[in-house]
């Protein structure tokens, strides 16, 4: 999914405590994407090694000069571990990368 202001405010709008499992990771996964672009990060020269706690875990990683970053998310109510890719235009569930 591309990153889009407009999609997390739709989001917000829409009330963080009705959303599904999937919409809160891809909320959680653009929010990041978003704290880089409002700290203007230049993200190909930046690194991350970032962690979220809570009911579903998430860590970002990127090394520096690197165009995209590794996301795992845990689930922890459903023992489920999920990876997606992203970039700061958006993010990939890898699964679907590796099938393309």
């Amino acid at each position: 999914m591309l990153f889009s202001e407009a999609e997390l405010k739709k989001m917000i709008k829409h009330g963080l405590k009705k959303i599904t499992l999937e919409e809160e990771i891809k909320f959680n996964i653009l929010n990041f994407i978003h704290c880089i672009h409002l700290n203007r990060q230049d993200f190909y020269k930046a690194s991350f090694d970032s962690k979220l706690f809570g009911n579903i875990e998430m860590t970002f990683k990127k090394e520096a000069n690197c165009l995209i970053g590794h996301c795992r998310t845990i689930v922890k109510k459903q023992n489920r571990v999920i990876d997606y890719l992203f970039t700061e235009n958006g993010y990939e569930h890898l699964k679907e990368v590796i099938k393309g």
